[in-house]
């Protein structure tokens, strides 16, 4: 049985909200569409698979609703095993499927799985564990840069490849000229560390990125060593000031990561 979770609220499901029906017409007779319209109903969904849980969940939206959905899963099974997760896609710039190489048109790519079900066939898998931060479960976590550029990016409401795009043209030009707006990106915080229970020597950094797969956005591989040990995770500490980073923009989009004078750890 697939359970198909879809975000009612996700941008490509608000252009067509027939999405949901489309998808139960694709898995007739091997699944279900579930379609919550809260978390706290999420919550109720996620935790109901626990007594019979499905062969596979394929979940429809962005990274968002993916965040969402391994949090409900996380908190629905608590220590059993979530089922293998299909992600379908259908946010701005599906972040982790593109990590992960997934690239399959959604409509496709439910109609494969669903075929595969019909023939009693196994999906193909590919491993990651989650990150947990305090009762939140995820792929990527990101403080300071990368918070800072996700708070411009989603600001305006307005957001998408574009967007992104038009976002580092402008710090880029911000940083050759030691602009604001620059400034606001790589805005210095304190904190503490620790790796493996031993704190880094630095307690200022401009940003700090952890996550079980390896790119950030837009083909960047900003946590390039992800996946090498599949029980841990990568974490990359920057401290560097903007101008110092801009030699590393075509090595981190390459896969061969920060130059190691401009972090701290990894």
């Amino acid at each position: 049985m697939i359970v198909v979770l879809v975000n009612p609220r996700s941008r490509a499901n608000r252009r067509n909200p027939r999405i949901a029906s489309e998808f139960q017409a694709l898995v007739a007779g091997v699944g279900r569409v579930v379609t919550p319209r809260s978390l706290e109903e999420l919550d109720r969904e996620m935790a109901a698979l626990r007594a019979k849980p499905p062969t596979l969940i394929a979940v429809h939206g962005g990274d968002g609703t993916l965040h969402r959905a391994v949090t409900a899963l996380g908190r629905g099974f608590g220590e059993d095993p979530i089922p293998p997760l299909a992600i379908l896609g259908g946010g701005t710039m599906n972040v982790v499927a593109a990590s992960l190489r997934i690239k399959q048109p959604t409509m496709a790519f439910l109609t494969a799985l669903a075929a595969d079900a019909r023939a009693g066939r196994a999906p193909e898998t590919l491993r990651r564990r989650c990150i947990r931060v305090g009762e939140q479960l995820g792929f990527i976590f990101g403080n300071g840069l990368m918070a800072n550029f996700l708070g411009e990016y989603y600001g305006t409401g307005k957001y998408g490849p574009a967007r992104a795009a038009w976002l580092l043209l402008r710090a880029f030009a911000s940083a050759m000229v030691r602009g604001p707006f620059v400034r606001k990106l790589f805005k210095r915080f304190e904190g503490t560390v620790r790796v493996d229970g031993s704190a880094l020597d630095r307690t200022a950094f401009v940003g700090l990125a952890a996550g079980t797969v390896s790119e950030v956005g837009l083909g960047f591989k900003l946590i390039h060593r992800a996946a090498e040990d599949l029980d841990r995770f990568g974490l990359l500490a920057i401290h560097a000031p903007p101008l110092s980073l801009l030699p590393d923009f075509w090595s981190v989009h390459a896969g061969r990561g920060v130059y190691h004078g401009g972090q701290l750890g990894e």
